[in-house]
């Protein structure tokens, strides 16, 4: 303690890691994941609650002596710490001091908790069945892998049935150690990922997204038995089903972020929107002809619109959400 509290090897104990010229340091990281709040899609930021513990060894802290059972409690100004931050923070808020515990034997441990945004790259092409990886990104903004390195019994443990979250099924990934660049061939900081998958329930977009979309070509399909010769009703019908799913489709995709590829949501409602097209180009023929002299064959290609249409549906189901 005393050189804890020396001028020069105060500086030292500050600046410089307890192994330096020798073997990388080694920090031990825990996170308990309290809760996940949120998923924001559109955002691509979850909201998570944690307590973060890291842990490691300075000798240059150890008491001798009746002193070794002592506790004490230092500021990290006071003394050498990792310089650990979470890379992907968009707005978290500390919660406790920041101090950390020592005892006799210079076993350092540091204690966070953490509330607030985090930052995900979502991968979106098979929602609504997706499965997302939510990744919580430790880094030393200040040593190599060189020179620190995380311990292999780093964890995340969470009580994840209990996690707010809604809408998702929760699990932990096996941390993993990896180097931090910001450019190639940069000077690389030493780093560690705990991560959570978390995959969506569908059950909310089956009733939001695929059952309106399946009454919509109901009404579409209901359009081709009426009779051809009842052309108002036909041609307002065809033309509702084409407004609806337009402006169903538009509503949906609002709440998705800017990406530039289909989901199989957007497959979904993309392929629907060809039907009900297809569809309303039946009827308008259909309609065409029952007004001149070829009413048998209008009527015929209702019958066939009437066979086809149940049929392409089940194609847009398969090529949707088996492919």
């Amino acid at each position: 303690m005393a050189a804890a509290e020396t001028g020069s090897e105060a500086g030292n104990i500050v600046t410089t890691r307890p192994n330096a010229g020798g073997e990388p340091d080694e920090v031990l990281v825990r996170v308990g994941l309290l809760d996940i709040a949120e998923i924001n899609d559109r955002q691509q930021l979850f909201a998570a609650d944690m307590f973060v513990e890291a842990e490691w060894h300075d000798p240059r802290l150890a008491l001798e002596g009746d002193a070794a059972n002592d506790l004490r409690t230092f500021e990290f100004g006071e003394i050498w710490t990792p310089r650990l931050l979470v890379v992907n923070d968009r707005g978290l808020d500390l919660l406790l001091p920041e101090v950390a515990t020592v005892d006799g034997q210079g076993n350092v441990v540091a204690r966070q908790r953490l509330v607030g945004s985090l930052a995900v790259e979502l991968r979106l092409h098979d929602f609504p069945f997706d499965t997302q990886r939510l990744p919580i990104e430790v880094v030393s903004y200040e040593y190599s892998q060189s020179e620190l390195v995380f311990s292999g019994a780093s964890e995340l443990v969470a009580r994840f049935e209990d996690l707010s979250g809604d809408g998702w099924t929760y699990s932990a990934l096996e941390p993993v150690p990896f180097e931090y660049n910001l450019k190639d061939g940069g000077r690389g900081a030493s780093g560690i990922a705990f991560a959570v998958m978390a995959e969506r329930e569908a059950a909310y977009y089956i009733f939001t997204l695929a059952l309106p979309m399946t009454l919509i070509l109901f009404l579409a399909w209901m359009t081709h038995w009426l009779p051809v010769e009842i052309i108002p009703p036909r041609m307002g019908m065809a033309s509702a089903t084409v407004f609806s799913l337009i402006a169903f489709g538009v509503s949906f995709r609002l709440t998705l972020p800017k990406i530039t590829y289909l989901t199989d949501a957007d497959r979904f409602v993309l392929y629907s929107t060809l039907l009900v097209l297809a569809s309303l180009a039946v009827a308008v023929m259909t309609v065409r002809w029952a007004s001149t002299d070829r009413k048998d064959a209008a009527e015929r290609l209702a019958r066939q619109a009437r066979v086809a249409f149940p049929f392409l549906y089940g194609l847009i189901v398969l090529l949707t959400f088996t492919t």
